[in-house]
């Protein structure tokens, strides 16, 4: 029989053993009990969490103590100061611990802190879940000499010293890849948000701007409609000045954050008030307001400000220009920085007809139905309209930029020379809805433009108006002619006063003879040249027209350096061989503002043009295998 201590005995090693089965069915392990054991080389330090369940950050050292939440308002700080936590410095945190990757470790008794910077002053750092239960506790220690190599990245990553301060985990030390030991230099100063706005730019509806050059709103009615200014006037924007305008208040920062006190707060000067700038969001009613003091000295490159969701936060904010900060002085904040400077915005693809009314000329008009193409009336005969002049035209008034703003309420236009334009453009849409552009010159020969019906006069440059074709014989069509080798006969190419060189063309085996001075060439021809050559004839394109009264052009023409003959067959109505058709091309060197261009002339026709100086190339290309 078994003695009553031999039954005790059992039920204790019963209960220890369903304590156990039990402790390790909760816990997953037994690492609170006999400890954890060491991470292995080249696992990460810590990996049990996700960086979402990170709540709290507590920073501890010599540096004293902070304490940071995650809050609807983004990370803040509880201590050593109330304000916001830079949140790009929480992330850094965040990553760096969950990207510690083990190196190699030591036991912590054997390890030496002076070395490793593991001592007493080193920072310790601890993560914490919403219920404040940690999810990494550990000392930062300094960077260690060892490189380590990190797959998909190029250059070898610098490794630090950590000592994990988890219950039971204590007794190594581990050599981890990374390091954030810069985020804790100059005590916590870079813990500090030293933005003084943080947003979201896609939520933002409203911004209120208050500058010496006056006062002005910039909103919007969704976060999917365009900017526009409000007030003073309801005016479009220049979509790149607000870019600039919200990648710089988001990127503004300070060089440095103080504590704002009773004794340490700037004050307003009565004669001059602080410039302000205020955004709301999609939402809220509450505006948060930046507000900017003047320098103390004129020559001062920063000026103090604070802002209205940061009560105990005195910033330095850069004035003027400087590298690699975003400055006062480079965000737009006039009315007339942010307004839309560009003529005109046309849908192009909406237009139907275009009048051209220079001072001193007839009208022009150009006109489309599609899917036809734009055309123009010459001498009562109707062609089709020159596109490269068209191009010019279009974008010089959807690109082209005012320099600067007269006037936003003229009623006399007469300062400006808007009373008698020298040229009107007038912009007419498949719905019939006509835009007008009035362009003036001063008395000192600057050029202004009015849109018709509004009082806005803008000051443009005087290229605007140079790139617009204002005579009709411009805007013949850039295709010189039509020539069609089914009909061609031959080609006569006379260089200088050198005799011809004449070509016969056979259309049906595409075969070339040639002759010069009466000497039959033809053994020597180079059919792919010769080929080339009609190809560039066939569709020959002059990039501008002259009027036939251009004595320098004339001049230059009275001693071409090339005579190019077409010959070709002509065809009746019944499709019967009716004669032949000469065609004859002068083509002489332009001026050398030209940049190499040639003139050139049709016999016959009344207007010179100019051909690029690559296309006169090709039609004197080399024919002959001598």
């Amino acid at each position: 029989m078994r003695s009553f201590g031999y039954t005790i005995l059992l039920a204790f090693a019963a209960a220890f053993l369903s304590f156990v089965a039990l402790w390790q069915f909760q816990q997953g392990n037994f690492d609170t009990i006999f400890g954890a054991p060491p991470t292995p080389v080249g696992q990460r330090l810590y990996d049990s969490f996700t960086p979402d369940e990170v709540k709290h950050i507590r920073i501890s050292g010599v540096s004293g103590d902070a304490t940071f939440s995650l809050t609807e308002n983004g990370w803040q700080a509880s201590s050593p100061w109330q304000d916001r936590m830079d949140p790009r410095a929480a992330m850094s945190i965040i990553s760096f611990t969950l990207g510690m990757r083990v190196e190699d470790l030591a036991e912590a008794e054997k390890s030496d802190p002076a070395k490793s910077g593991l001592g007493d002053t080193a920072v310790q750092i601890r993560l914490e879940d919403a219920k404040r239960l940690p999810l990494a506790n550990f000392k930062l220690g300094r960077v260690s000499p060892w490189k380590a190599e990190v797959e998909g990245v190029d250059q070898p990553v610098s490794t630090v010293f950590i000592h994990p301060r988890d219950r039971h985990h204590k007794k190594h030390v581990h050599l981890c890849t990374g390091d954030i030991n810069p985020l804790f230099k100059d005590g916590l100063k870079f813990l500090r948000d030293h933005r003084p706005f943080y947003f979201n730019p896609v939520t933002l509806q409203k911004i209120r701007i208050r500058s010496q050059q006056g006062d002005l709103t910039l909103g919007r009615e969704t976060s999917q409609s365009p900017w526009r200014i409000v007030k003073p006037l309801d005016l479009p924007t220049d979509p790149e000045a607000v870019k600039t305008l919200l990648e710089g208040l988001y990127e503004l920062q300070s060089t440095r954050v103080s504590e704002r006190t009773a004794s340490a707060s700037p004050t307003a000067d009565s004669a001059v008030k602080p410039s302000q700038i205020a955004i709301t969001s999609f939402g809220s009613e509450a505006e948060t307001t930046l507000e900017i003091f003047p320098a103390e000295t004129p020559d001062a490159h920063e000026v103090p400000a604070t802002v209205s969701d940061r009560p105990s936060a005195l910033f330095a904010l850069p004035l003027k220009p400087e590298a690699g900060l975003v400055s006062l002085a480079g965000l737009p904040l006039a009315m007339n920085d942010l307004r839309d400077p560009v003529l005109t915005r046309l849908n192009i693809s909406s237009l139907r007809a275009i009048s051209i009314q220079p001072a001193t000329g007839r009208e022009i008009l150009i006109t489309r139905e599609p899917p036809q193409p734009w055309m123009f009336d010459i001498n009562g005969v109707s062609r089709e309209a020159n596109e490269g002049n068209l191009f010019s035209l279009l974008k010089a008034v959807t690109t082209s930029r005012a320099i600067g703003f007269e006037s936003d309420a003229a009623t006399d236009f007469t300062p400006w020379g808007l009373d008698r334009p020298i040229l009107k453009l007038l912009f007419l849409n498949q719905d019939n809805q006509a835009l007008e552009l009035r362009f003036g010159m001063d008395r000192k020969g600057g050029l202004f433009v009015n849109r018709l019906g509004t009082p806005t006069v803008m000051r443009v440059d005087e290229s605007l108006i140079n790139s617009i074709a204002v005579q009709p014989y411009e805007w013949r069509h850039e295709r010189l002619w039509s020539v069609n080798r089914v009909n061609l006969v031959g080609i006569e190419r006379r260089e200088g006063l050198n005799p011809p060189l004449v070509l016969r063309y056979h259309f049906i085996d595409e075969s070339w003879q040639a002759e010069r001075a009466g000497e039959d060439l033809s053994a020597a021809i180079d059919p792919a040249r010769a080929n080339f050559m009609l190809s560039v004839l066939e569709g020959l394109k002059v990039t501008r027209w002259f009027s036939p009264a251009d004595e320098v052009v004339s001049t230059a023409l009275a001693n071409p350096t090339m005579v190019l003959t077409i010959i070709e067959k002509t065809i009746d109505d019944k499709g019967d061989f009716s004669g032949l058709m000469r065609r004859v091309l002068s083509l002489a060197p332009a001026a050398a503002s030209y940049g190499g261009a040639y003139y050139g002339r049709v016999e016959g026709e009344s207007h010179p043009f100019l051909i690029d100086g690559a296309t006169y190339a090709k039609l004197a290309i080399g024919l002959l295998d001598e």
